[in-house]
């Protein structure tokens, strides 16, 4: 999965020019799970913050 925005700038380009719908879908749905890690990892560093 792309970890950087030049990564997913090219993704986009590809599906934009796609015919396949799919590869639209299957974009949106690895989005959503890479900004569900980033939040997820951002709320163990803060939980950790707090224990210390």
């Amino acid at each position: 999965m792309p970890r950087n925005v030049d990564e997913w700038a090219d993704r986009i380009r590809k599906v934009s020019s796609a015919d396949d719908p799919q590869a639209a879908r299957k974009l949106a749905g690895d989005i959503y799970r890479a900004a569900q890690e980033d939040l997820d990892a951002q709320r163990a560093r803060a939980e950790l913050e707090r224990e210390e």
